[in-house]
């Protein structure tokens, strides 16, 4: 990886980390809860506490160990927008491990009706699948064309 990639993907890391964690604390000390009739908001809904806590941090560092160095190695297929998408889910995976040590659960304020309730953390992980399904997809269809030719 490049020293510039490798600078952008440390930098939006620990903003993205940052971001969550910053929320958790506003959201906390200020005792925000903005939820419409509807159900759709921002406020504290849990503290997922879990009887596996140890378990979920050691996954958590153990996809965070893999993701950092799929990311870091010098394969030449790995593009600069797969590591950007991809800091979107360590920085998930850094997130919730955060709160597990610290709170024993991760801690959830985002409320979408018919779902369990949400972290910033999780968002991210949502945005890295979308994130890797356009990858993949605007890759193969490179393929195909070139493929016609």
């Amino acid at each position: 990886m490049k020293p510039k990639e490798k600078k952008i993907v440390i930098i939006l890391i620990i903003a993205l980390i940052l971001i969550d964690q910053i929320a958790k604390i506003l959201i906390f000390k200020t005792n925000m809860t903005l939820i419409n009739e509807a159900g759709w908001g921002i406020g504290i809904i849990t503290n997922q506490k879990s009887e596996n806590n140890l378990a979920y941090i050691l996954i958590s560092i153990i996809a965070v160990i893999m993701l950092v160095r799929y990311i870091n190695s010098n394969n030449t297929f790995i593009k600069t927008d797969s590591r950007v998408i991809l800091s979107f889910a360590i920085a998930g995976a850094i997130s919730n491990a955060l709160d597990r040590v610290w709170n024993g659960g991760t801690i959830n304020y985002i409320n979408i009706p018919k779902f369990t309730p949400q972290n910033l953390s999780y968002v991210y992980f949502i945005i890295t699948w979308i994130g890797m399904a356009v990858i993949l997809t605007k890759y193969t269809s490179e393929r195909i064309k070139e493929k016609k030719k």
